[in-house]
């Protein structure tokens, strides 16, 4: 019945649809992961990773491939696309791009570890569950194993909404980023030279009609600037790490939370980079066995 279910749309609608039944048995040989190169394969189940991204979920592992994926990097939002894999189909369109780590999105189901296809066959991403991940992304990580950054996080308009204030300076919360090595600063741009970047790379951006050169380093996970001073916290914002010199001083430990930045509340860990995206003194609030202790970080 499921397979039955899949294959309705091919059927049924034939005039409405194209015929993805080709692109069904081209890849009929993939399964639990997708080879990228004649000895890695990608999978979002986390196995033996080689490389593991927490901000996309692929996991690269070893494998021996007799043949691997070629992928087509210019695929059009509203294109017929289907996810494939064996004895799986789901036929619709592409249609929301990525937009920095969010997924790009077809239309239905991405069954996870399976091809994004468009109507020729043309391998454009890998299938996440949710979403995928285009192919240029892909190739980037398993060839590198990380991402580069630049210091600086932006939404789709290209405004900066928190930043390193210890690695690129003279920002303020909501610049806007205009250009980016003398191109039109945008989502796909950012990838490309930043997201997409090697490590010690310069890149120019043009803030505000500012240029300002920089040179890439790779992304770390959870980061915030209070690693500076030995703090590191997850997406709870409860501290994982903390330096020993803050532990003998406050008497805190791992496990304490933060609660405030400067006396005011926070609740997500975006609203801590936020707020700790400023060069001036930051007092953290933090809760520790039912203690709250402010700590100034200077």
């Amino acid at each position: 019945m499921k397979k039955l279910l899949f294959f309705i749309p091919l059927f049924l609608f034939a005039s409405a649809f194209p015929d993805f039944r080709p692109c069904l048995e081209k890849y009929s040989y993939i399964k639990n992961s997708v080879p990228v190169t004649k000895t890695k394969s990608i999978t979002f189940d986390k196995l033996d990773c080689i490389n593991y991204d927490p901000f996309t979920g692929m996991c690269v592992i070893k494998h021996k491939n007799k043949k691997f994926i070629r992928f087509f990097k210019n695929p059009k939002l509203g294109w017929w696309a289907a996810s494939v894999k064996k004895n799986e189909i789901y036929v619709g369109n592409f249609a929301k791009d990525e937009v920095f780590f969010n997924p790009a999105l077809l239309s239905v189901k991405s069954a996870k570890n399976s091809v994004i296809t468009d109507m020729f066959c043309r391998a454009i991403g890998i299938g996440k569950g949710e979403g995928f991940i285009k192919g240029d992304m892909v190739l980037h990580f398993v060839k590198y194993g990380y991402w580069g950054d630049a210091g600086i996080e932006a939404d789709e308009d290209m405004k900066i909404v928190s930043f390193d204030p210890f690695y690129i300076k003279g920002l303020h919360l909501g610049d806007k980023i205009l250009k980016i090595n003398g191109k039109k600063a945008t989502p796909d741009i950012f990838e490309k030279y930043i997201i997409q970047g090697i490590q010690g790379k310069k890149v120019v951006l043009n803030i505000n009609g500012k240029n300002i050169k920089i040179s890439l380093r790779k992304k770390k996970y959870l980061f915030t600037p209070l690693e500076y001073f030995g703090i590191k916290v997850n997406k709870n914002m409860i501290i994982t790490k903390l330096s020993e010199r803050l532990k003998k001083r406050y008497y805190i430990k791992e496990g304490a939370k933060i609660i405030k930045i400067n006396g005011s509340k926070i609740k997500t860990f975006e609203e801590l980079k936020k707020a700790v995206s400023t060069y001036k003194n930051v007092t953290i609030s933090v809760l520790d066995d039912g203690i709250l202790i402010n700590i100034p970080l200077r």
